[in-house]
């Protein structure tokens, strides 16, 4: 089946594009209704006043320098994701949020291409197709099955401090791999760049760019022997991260956001050897309970990825049988590093007493999915060398090269009897799995849209708008909203002016208080108000 799939590879990878593309569509449709919410409202205040008195973007800018430094005194010291959070598209325009989804849809799948490129054809030398049918594989059960998809599409903040840096760091370890095989300064510069902002981006991604890059070094120092002094210019851009990591870990607020985490019920783990041990024991509860247990459609993309590489680390293996055999003759130490490393991505999160966010969960599923396809990939691997390699064995019942095999090729009865059975493997899968469905990322999207509910919270959002920004009240009031508005983020005004979401979103609009009212009420006691809205809308 695998050597099927590696024939048609051209026919294969257009079918997944299309499948993945198909995918997409209720993501955008959604897109359409997003908007700013809480967190935006806090962050972007100063920058969207910046913006309307004087209409410069460079105004905005420097609010949001202005509003980093204070956030870096009073809650945290992520300074690159705070600096982002405060330019969010609704700083600048009413009506520019819908893009949002839209932007971290195409960084995601730029990002994780990019590094199957590289990895996969470049580094490993997979000919062919393969690298963009891991991709896109990938993509389409990733996008599917994370944890939360406000942190993942659609509400900037979440984002901008999970996917953005994850997409960063993947950038960065091809930089750093690239750097390590062909010495380009340009490499290095552009590493350099992105290790210096992700330090002050959230602590797991500089976790995960830093041990990786070190650790890819340290391979080529111990395993290959590799004396060339060039290397070293490596620890320039992982200096310069520790840099901005050091900044971000000294800054005043984060004792006043802990303090926060802890009357909330965090629980601190006491030390760094309590953290390296419950970070390595969660990290397989974790993966064993929220990832396979709620989202077992993920075995199937586990299995996938172990039938498509089959045959193209087969051509591998014939081409070049030498450098196959180096690179896939460390499966245990391999296995190990992987393992760490995923659970190291932990280590943050439980030394601040494992209070963690919907975008930390999607953090540490994309890190374990990549971990474990990269685990699969490589005892692939040795599996084929170690048996090429055995006494006795024929090389062709693995190779597929034997004359006659190549004459017939797989009977077309065959083939059929393995894509029956392969489909009643992920049937079942699918059967088993069938609880987390309702959670996948395409069934809330269509249910928020189909429901009517994303249409409702467009008015809705619209008739907010349209009385927070009206001129001279400074006391607004306006009706309530639901708080549970599918996929997207919101955190809507409540009855007490003095609750953080009101604050938040008073601040944003220049507004001395806001509060809601039922909306039964509102309709009633502002019909005229409601009136010039939709006369506004003609």
């Amino acid at each position: 089946m695998s050597d099927f799939f590696y024939k048609h590879q051209k026919l294969f990878t257009w079918l997944l594009a299309i499948i993945f593309v198909i995918s997409l569509i209720p993501i955008f449709v959604v897109a359409g209704f997003d908007a700013a919410s809480g967190d935006d409202y806090n962050y972007g205040a100063a920058s969207r006043l910046a913006f309307l008195s004087s209409g410069s973007v460079w105004a905005a800018i420097a609010a949001a320098g202005r509003t980093t430094v204070s956030i870096w005194y009073t809650w945290q010291g992520t300074w690159f994701d705070c600096f982002l959070f405060c330019l969010h598209p609704e700083v600048f325009s009413d009506s520019a949020y819908v893009i949002v989804p839209y932007i971290f849809v195409i960084m995601q799948i730029a990002s994780f291409t990019y590094f199957s490129y590289h990895f996969i054809k470049r580094h490993f030398g997979l000919d062919g197709l393969f690298y963009l049918e891991l991709s896109l594989i990938y993509m389409l059960f990733v996008f599917q099955l994370v944890p939360s998809q406000k942190s993942a599409f659609f509400w900037w903040v979440g984002s901008i401090h999970y996917a953005m840096p994850m997409c960063l760091a993947l950038v960065g370890i091809v930089l750093g791999d690239k750097f390590l095989s062909s010495h380009k300064i340009s490499d290095l510069v552009w590493l350099s760049i992105v290790a210096a902002v992700i330090g002050g981006a959230t602590y797991p991604a500089a976790l995960l760019l830093l041990l990786a890059v070190f650790l890819m070094w340290l391979a080529g120092f111990v395993l290959n022997k590799v004396r060339d002094k060039r290397n070293f210019l490596l620890f320039v851009p992982l200096v310069l991260e520790l840099v901005g990591l050091a900044i971000s870990m000294i800054a005043p607020g984060n004792a006043v956001r802990s303090a926060s985490d802890i009357a909330d019920g965090a629980a601190p783990t006491g030390g760094i050897l309590s953290t390296i041990i419950n970070s390595i024991t969660f990290s397989v509860t974790d993966a064993a309970t929220s990832f396979v247990g709620e989202k077992t459609f993920v075995v199937i993309l586990f299995l996938s990825v172990i039938i498509v590489s089959f045959s193209p680390l087969k051509e591998a293996y014939k081409k070049d049988t030498e450098n196959f055999q180096k690179t896939f003759a460390h499966p245990v130490l391999f296995i190990l590093v992987v393992f760490l490393l995923n659970a190291s991505i932990y280590a943050p999160r439980l030394y601040a007493g494992n209070h963690a966010s919907s975008g930390y969960n999607n953090f540490n599923f994309w890190v374990f999915t990549l971990c474990k396809i990269a685990g699969l990939i490589y005892m692939e691997g040795f599996v084929i060398q170690w048996l090429a390699g055995k006494p006795g064995f024929r090389l062709s019942s693995i190779l597929g090269i034997s004359s006659q095999a190549d004459k017939k090729g797989t009977s077309t009865g065959n083939l059929l009897l393995q894509f029956v059975v392969l489909f009643a493997i992920f049937g079942g899968i699918a059967f088993c799995g069938r609880h987390g469905v309702k959670t996948y990322t395409d069934f809330i999207c269509l249910d928020y849209y189909l429901s009517g509910q994303a249409s409702d919270y467009k008015e809705q959002m619209a008739l907010q708008r349209y009385l927070m920004e009206e001129p001279g009240v400074d006391d607004v009031v306006v009706p309530e909203i639901n708080n549970e508005q599918g996929p997207l983020m919101h955190m809507p005004i409540v009855a007490d002016p003095s609750n953080v979401d009101n604050y938040m979103t008073r601040i944003f609009y220049g507004k001395a208080s806001c509060r809601a009212i039922p909306r039964t009420e509102w309709m009633e006691t502002y019909a005229d108000k409601y009136q010039e809205f939709l006369n506004s809308k003609k």
